[in-house]
């Protein structure tokens, strides 16, 4: 009786102690380089990321941009 109590306990302590190992659930926003400058947000559905390059080689950023978590980023050239 006494060893059947024991393993529940064991088999608890194990499942707390993968839970806290298993890390954090929230994902961690993507901090952005200083590298790049977003302005604009992403349109264009599949064509989102060529649109925003184009957008931000008009602007002037020789380096064009990319779409990074809904917002259009444009490359800084320095």
């Amino acid at each position: 009786m006494a060893s059947r109590t024991y393993q529940a306990f064991l088999i608890g302590i194990l499942c707390i102690a993968f839970i806290l190992t298993s890390g954090p659930t929230m994902v961690k926003a993507e901090v952005l380089k200083p590298s790049h400058a977003c302005e604009l947000p992403c349109f264009g559905g599949v064509l989102k990321e060529s649109i925003c390059n184009n957008v931000c080689l008009r602007k002037g950023y020789t380096k064009g941009g990319t779409c990074i978590d809904g917002a259009c980023c444009c490359k800084l050239n320095g």
